[in-house]
């Protein structure tokens, strides 16, 4: 399968296959937060890629450690297949112990969750994923709420930075609470 060329960004814009809107801020941001590799960070619902495949463009340093996932390869435009983890469905979650990609490497830290429609998939990640250290949710801010009961009880959200997608948008970062 041939990828499409990557569109050049600069400002917050909003591509018809993406979800959120991208800039070049924001993925700047994102490779500053995730925890660096050798570490994994999973891009949960990926859907065309764009976002994932833009921030390995950017920051080629993360081609080995961070993956994109979604329930069916047909989604994926963008993000090389090499990037890409197939779950079974909506419900599933990436298990490293089983999928191929994931072998002999690093433990996940990082979780991104654009625009999830299932609190409960969130919950299940952070239920099962011991060693996540971060996790970063971006969706529209009239969804913020009942994402953040779920992140608030998990850990403990950093300051918004403001200006990295559009109005109406939020990036919510949540550090893993010491115990």
């Amino acid at each position: 399968m041939s990828l499409p060329t990557l569109p050049q960004i600069n400002s917050s814009t909003r591509f018809p296959q993406s979800c959120a809107s991208i800039s070049l801020q924001l993925l700047t941001y994102l490779d500053t937060i995730f925890p660096q590799p050798p570490f994994l960070t999973l891009s949960i619902g990926s859907g065309p890629g764009l976002l994932e495949a833009l921030l390995l463009y950017h920051f080629p340093l993360r081609s080995e450690t961070f993956f994109g996932v979604e329930v069916s390869s047909q989604v994926n435009r963008y993000l090389s297949k090499e990037n890409v983890i197939i779950v079974n469905g909506t419900w599933d979650i990436v298990d490293p112990g089983t999928e191929e990609k994931l072998q002999g490497k690093e433990e996940v830290k990082g979780l991104i969750f654009v625009y999830p429609r299932e609190v409960k998939l969130v919950e299940r990640y952070l239920r099962e994923k011991k060693k996540v250290e971060v996790v970063v949710w971006i969706g529209p801010r009239c969804d913020e709420e009942g994402f953040e009961r779920v992140l608030g009880d998990w850990g403990v959200r950093e300051e918004e930075v403001k200006g990295l997608v559009e109005d109406g948008e939020v990036v919510g970062v949540w550090r893993r609470r010491k115990v």
